[in-house]
């Protein structure tokens, strides 16, 4: 697809401070489209290659923070950016906007403020809960966009035209989708996104903490209190090695091998080499450190290693029914909005809303979706009924 209209090129921090402030100063610009490509093949953190913007007026700007970078003698090149998204006063729309934010965050460690994520409004108009960019464009604005440079390299120099109107593309697409969603989302629905756009903007979620790292590795529900210290050991000896050498964390030892050792710890050095899926290469270089960690655990008192979460009360007969009743109605709706119905509340989940019905553990789009129906459902409030082969809820008497 070649794209027709104009855009400024910026390429230097004089251009990118002058922008800035422009779009600060002009009271007609409430809201920028923004999008950002960046690479993370080899390294821990992603590097910014790339920022493109539309605002409401229709200007379009693609900002090159490599050239900038490098043309500047300041340590914040950027700096004009980070202030722009930083603004309260300016809404910045986004498609997906968490990888986006990681990386723009990363610069200064600044937080962006007031986002508005498209493909969390697209919830609403029924296309998933991680719709892609291009069919979203396709179903709301019947717009086939070019997919090429998907996994194109954007760092490389001088970019290419396709590179520039795939780039482009983003932004000229995003704001009258953002403009469409204002016009057909309710003023709830509005609100939700709101609510889960502010919760992605928690800097919790982009700040790597190694001492935390081990509450992120899967599949370590059957630890005991031992394991689940080896694992917090070696997940944090990971981070801090990945963060130091910029590497992905994943290079050195996998999750699956993390939990492997902490299920049978190995003695020796030569004893690593047996754990499945291993990476030879690795034990070789830190065979010696891993070993050493784990006879610091095997030495450290117990009342030291982390507590297994206690399993929850055995789920009665009586629970469990009623859990099926609730299931279909999330169910239905899940069917009809092309979600996963355990991405909408899942089992636990339930089951704690039915023993304590004070709690309200939905919020943002998932508290518009079913949230309230089934509160009604569990006070009586509601009830469910099938219609044209599908489940309905319709308000008690």
């Amino acid at each position: 697809m070649t794209n027709e209209q104009e855009y400024t090129s910026i390429t230097h921090q004089t251009e990118l401070d002058a922008y800035c402030q422009k779009i600060l100063a002009n009271s007609d610009i409430s809201w920028i489209a923004i999008d950002t490509e960046f690479v993370r093949v080899d390294t821990y953190f992603p590097e910014l290659s790339l920022v493109q913007i539309q605002d409401c007026l229709g200007n379009t700007t693609l900002i090159d923070p490599i050239a900038i970078s490098e043309n500047s003698i300041s340590d914040k090149p950027l700096h004009s950016l980070i202030t722009l998204l930083a603004d309260t006063g300016t809404t910045k729309v986004f498609h997906s906007a968490r990888q986006d934010i990681e990386v723009l965050y990363l610069i200064e460690n600044i937080m962006p403020q007031n986002i508005f994520d498209t493909q969390i409004a697209a919830i609403f108009q029924k296309h998933g809960e991680l719709a892609g960019f291009a069919r979203v464009i396709k179903a709301e604005l019947d717009i086939e966009l070019d997919k090429s440079q998907t996994r194109t390299n954007w760092h490389a120099r001088p970019l290419s035209e396709q590179q520039i109107d795939y780039a482009l593309d983003d932004v000229r697409y995003l704001a009258p989708l953002y403009e469409k969603y204002l016009e057909l989302l309710s003023p709830s629905e509005l609100s939700a996104v709101k609510q889960d756009c502010d919760q992605i903007l928690d800097e919790s979620l982009y700040k790597p903490d190694p001492k935390l790292a081990g509450q992120k590795i899967k599949n370590v529900k059957n630890l005991r209190s031992k394991g689940l210290a080896i694992v917090n050991t070696l997940a944090q000896w990971r981070e801090n090695y990945a963060i130091t050498n910029n590497q992905p964390k994943k290079w050195v030892m996998s999750d699956e091998v993390i939990v492997s050792i902490a299920k049978r710890p190995p003695k020796t050095e030569q004893a690593l080499y047996k754990v499945p899926n291993i990476k030879a290469s690795s034990v070789k270089e830190f065979g010696e450190i891993w070993i050493e960690l784990i006879d610091n655990v095997f030495a450290s008192d117990s009342s030291e290693f982390p507590t297994p979460k206690a399993k929850p009360k055995k789920i009665s007969l009586e629970e469990e029914a009623i859990m099926h009743f609730l299931s279909s109605y999330t169910q239905q709706i899940a069917l009809e909005y092309g979600l996963v119905s355990n991405h909408i509340i899942n089992k636990n989940q339930l089951l704690e809303w039915l023993r304590n019905p004070n709690i309200t553990p939905l919020n943002g789009w998932r508290a518009v979706l079913v949230g309230e129906n089934i509160k009604h459902l569990m006070s009586g409030k509601a009830e469910l009924k099938i219609h044209n082969g599908k489940i309905e809820i319709t308000q008690g008497h």
